[in-house]
């Protein structure tokens, strides 16, 4: 849920975002993975990222039922 979170906010165009996730990156093992993600714009305490990683989810699987 928090890659695709990510890879959302990245894909908007989100120049934040982008920096945002490079930072993540770069943060390693530096902190608690949860505050890393909430640093990077995604809070994995709250139910956004599932949310988001369902509708992604089923946007793909909606895709892939018009092409059967």
């Amino acid at each position: 849920a928090a890659a695709t979170c990510l890879a959302q906010n990245v894909l908007a165009g989100d120049q934040k975002a982008t920096g945002r996730y490079l930072q993540f990156l770069k943060s390693g093992g530096s902190d608690y993975p949860l505050n890393i993600l909430k640093a990077a714009g995604v809070d994995m305490t709250e139910p956004k990222p599932l949310v988001t990683t369902l509708q992604v989810f089923s946007k793909l699987l909606a895709e892939l039922e018009q092409l059967l």
